[in-house]
């Protein structure tokens, strides 16, 4: 069976290519993307209870 056609193909060297390059994105995505996207995430929340209170709720008592 011709691997090209089956869609696998073995990685060339002893190690697979792009070992640094992953641990760089995991360490951007852990120490950078992750941190910022939860403050956005919790800042959208807190607008949203903002919002929810001037328009039908009022403020809490």
């Amino acid at each position: 069976m011709n691997k090209q056609a089956s869609g696998h193909s073995a990685p060339s060297g002893a190690q697979a290519p792009g070992r640094p390059g992953e641990w760089r994105r995991f360490l951007l995505l852990a120490f950078i993307g992750l941190p910022i996207a939860m403050v956005l995430a919790i800042a959208a929340y807190g607008f949203v209870v903002w919002f929810l209170q001037i328009l039908f709720f009022g403020p809490p008592s």
